[in-house]
């Protein structure tokens, strides 16, 4: 982990605590004992089985498929898991990953803010629902594609529409460009799905590079931007709280 400017840390592909858990091999990357103060940030892989049950009592979590296949049980509904989908875990509901296989699902989520009552358990899950299940789940392909400043676009995923009220998670593009120097007035979580690039800080005396698997923290009004020098786009998942757009960005003179 590098601890940056105005309390920015970048962390490494590595990074994080480890926890194995049965089928679930988690790294808990962005946490307030690594520098975040609502924030946070979980990479896991989930192997062939049914993970154990978690639970936060206060907490919204939210979940990406960043790739593989398998299966989400929350509060006694069933929902199918594939790469690019979002999910939204509401507080107070329980909720294990079921892997089928053969492959790996790896997954990146985050809590906001973090909870001091989540709790892990080996258990049985809540009892099947009957009927439709609420929606939890949303494809990024089933959202459209919004302007962020003049050649960046994001979409939504976690979003109001699904009940979240404290987090937005969305998925952004980021082609070759250098985007003007800006803040936010939300404490932000960025994962880097694909592609290279640098950061920018106010404060920082030289760019930090970044790669795939690194995650970047950004807390609230720090003046950033990030970098592509190309030639392929980059490509990050990002969460923020509270919640609002990722296209709103205050630059600065």
């Amino acid at each position: 982990m590098k601890v940056l400017a105005g309390g920015c840390r970048l962390y490494e592909s590595g990074d994080g605590e480890s926890a194995i858990r049965g089928s679930w091999s988690s790294r808990a990357v962005m946490s307030h004992a690594t520098g975040t103060k609502l924030i946070t940030q979980t990479v896991s892989d989930f192997a062939v089985g049914r993970s154990p049950v978690v639970r936060n009592p206060a907490a919204e979590e939210v979940l990406y498929v960043v790739r593989g296949t398998g299966m989400a049980h929350i509060a006694g509904y069933r929902y199918s898991l594939r790469p690019g989908l979002g999910v939204f875990v509401p507080p107070g509901a329980s909720y294990a990953i079921e892997n089928p296989g053969p492959d790996t699902l790896h997954v990146v989520g985050a809590c906001c803010p973090e909870d001091p009552g989540r709790q892990v358990t080996v258990g049985e899950l809540d009892a099947p629902k009957p009927g439709e299940p609420p929606r939890r789940t949303v494809h990024e392909t089933d959202r459209a594609g919004i302007r962020a400043g003049k050649d960046r676009e994001f979409r939504y995923l976690v979003h109001t529409d699904l009940g979240c009220k404290q987090v937005t998670q969305f998925v952004g593009w980021i082609p070759k460009s250098k985007a003007p120097f800006h803040h936010h007035t939300y404490e932000e979580g960025i994962y880097i799905l694909e592609g290279s690039g640098r950061l920018h800080l106010q404060g920082e005396r030289s760019t930090v590079p970044f790669g795939p698997g690194s995650s970047i923290y950004l807390p609230v009004g720090a003046v950033h931007c990030l970098e592509n020098p190309g030639p392929a786009p980059i490509r990050v998942l990002g969460v923020f709280h509270p919640s609002g757009s990722p296209g709103v960005a205050y630059e600065e003179d």
